[in-house]
């Protein structure tokens, strides 16, 4: 708390002294393994024209760009100083806009200093491998800066990219001036963080797939550089196998990662090229792992049936920046074809969008009375909040059942109330039944989301509802027990990208108990 306070007065108004580089300044990085590059939306000759795209939102700021646009989101502008693009440009045009951006920015200027951007803009430019003094020399300084501003007051998946740059400058710079020093102290975040925010069964303990994967890469760039003799080696290489695994079980069919808490599909390296970089570096396959507890993720993957189902808490107590009220909200597939997804994210600002996102209704499990399961607000905040209880996931002979109570309700609108989920997915019947009891007192309004592909259209079919994705695979979607209704709700799998798509919503009025169920059959 006193370091969120601290921390933005003294990055603004008290910038610690930033050492001058060594005269023989010198940088070059090895790796054993070269890093995948990852940039969704540019291209050079767009680069070179002045556009640059970022969060699915394209600008004309110009080559050199405008390193200030006004109007455009925090996060837009974070991205441009984070500098991923910077591998599209030849070596001469690196060093032109590397320059262009050390002219405009001395020490400590606000966005482009702020520790995040810089400590991402360090990587790419040590990447780079750019052998001109001044931009090295520019470099050294961002390290040190960096170095007594890590963002020790946000912690999570901020102060684990802070180490990473922390390794690069230190081996870039080896043998000049504080680079030992920056090296060593990267190695130590990453001893205490890693033991902290991986959990046991390899989950980041954010619980977004795309931070997961994120953190993934980042680990794995670090043993890319690390000596096969360096004591952390072993340890550091054993969480990056179990995170391997994670991130394969969470993986869908078409390729993608699952939406839930926050993820998207365009932010971190594709989980095929990340699993390929695994084994690159580990010389690793992914075992097949179905039941992550401590994270909270439980998956079917059966030939023709995949269903994950989110049945954990939705962040660390600490640190729930990233938390969706999803508790038991699932995604469906089959074969690559995506029936129900998670909602994703559309951005960070708050608003409208902030909150729909991060709300029960935008997730296909159950609200009482409207209420969503915990209560997110801002752009990173939850203010109650609690995780499920009596979680269970069996499988034998293609047939998974997963149960849970989620007992929140109780506090937050009274009455007793408690809601408990039983998914069963059966690969011989090819089909998906959801059970949803809410037992307490009194009369309460009981919905239950399902939330279907913008790819799948609807089409009634008697009592039932026929679903027909894009690429022909059918299914017949029954109430069993409930009052249908279809909303309209969004989609977004990328920032900045909303697409409408159809919601089924399975409703009761009545006095508690009520059960709402319903069928998927393929």
């Amino acid at each position: 708390m006193l370091g969120r306070l601290v921390k933005p007065v003294a990055r603004r108004f008290g910038v610690p002294p930033v050492p001058d580089p060594p005269g023989n300044l010198s940088g070059r990085l090895e790796a054993a393994v070269p890093a995948p590059h990852h940039d969704s939306w540019n291209t050079r000759t767009d680069l070179l024209d002045g556009r640059f795209c970022f969060l699915n939102r394209t600008e004309t700021i110009g080559w050199p760009p405008d390193w200030h646009p006004e109007g455009r989101s925090l996060l837009w502008q974070f991205t441009l100083h984070y500098f991923h693009y910077l591998h599209l440009l030849e070596p001469g045009e690196q060093k032109a806009l590397c320059r262009s951006w050390i002219q405009d920015h001395p020490v400590g200027e606000a966005v482009a200093w702020h520790p995040y951007p810089t400590c991402l803009r360090i990587v790419n430019w040590c990447r780079a491998d750019l052998q001109a003094n001044d931009l090295q020399r520019s470099l050294y300084r961002q390290a040190a800066y960096l170095h007594r501003h890590l963002e020790t007051h946000v912690m999570g998946n901020h102060l684990l990219e802070n180490a990473r740059a922390l390794v690069y400058a230190g081996m870039f710079f080896e043998g000049h001036g504080e680079a030992a020093e920056w090296r060593e102290k990267g190695f130590r975040l990453y001893q205490e963080e890693l033991e902290e925010q991986i959990l046991p069964d390899g989950g980041h303990y954010e619980r977004s797939p795309m931070y997961h994967a994120l953190m993934l890469e980042r680990l794995l760039d670090v043993l890319a550089l690390l000596p096969d003799e360096h004591p952390d080696r072993p340890k550091f290489e054993d969480t990056a196998r179990s995170m391997t695994d994670a991130l394969a079980a969470w993986t869908l069919p078409s390729g993608r990662l699952a939406l839930f808490n926050d993820a998207t599909r365009e932010i971190a390296v594709p989980p095929g090229r990340l699993l390929q970089y695994a084994w690159d570096v580990l010389e690793y396959e992914p075992r097949s792992v179905v039941s992550f507890p401590d994270t909270g993720y439980y998956v079917h993957g059966g030939e023709d049936l995949y269903c994950i189902v989110d049945g954990g808490a939705a962040g660390p107590d600490h640190l729930m920046a990233h938390a969706h009220a999803d508790a038991f909200s699932y995604e469906l597939c089959v074969g690559d074809a995506m029936f129900v997804t998670d909602t994703g994210v559309y951005e960070y600002e708050a608003g409208d969008m902030r909150d729909y996102v991060r709300s029960t209704a935008a997730h296909s499990t159950v609200t009482v009375d409207g209420q969503s399961q915990i209560e997110p607000w801002d752009s990173f905040r939850v203010a109650r909040r609690a995780a499920p209880d009596e979680v269970s996931f069996e499988q034998e002979d293609g047939r998974s059942v997963f149960r849970g109570r989620f007992g929140e309700y109780a506090r937050l609108i009274g009455d007793g109330i408690v809601h408990r989920r039983r998914l069963t997915i059966d690969d011989g019947e090819r089909l998906l039944r959801v059970e949803d009891e809410v037992s307490g007192r009194g009369i309460h309004r009981v919905a239950s989301r399902v939330q279907l592909h913008p790819d799948v259209s609807l089409q009634r079919d008697g009592e039932a509802l026929l679903l027909r994705h894009e690429n022909g695979t059918t299914g017949i979607f029954q109430v069993t027990e409930g009052r249908l209704d279809v909303e309209r709700g969004w989609y977004c799998p990328e920032f900045g990208m909303k697409v409408e798509r159809s919601v089924l919503v399975l409703r009761s009025e009545d006095t508690l108990p009520v059960t709402l169920s319903y069928t998927i059959q393929f």
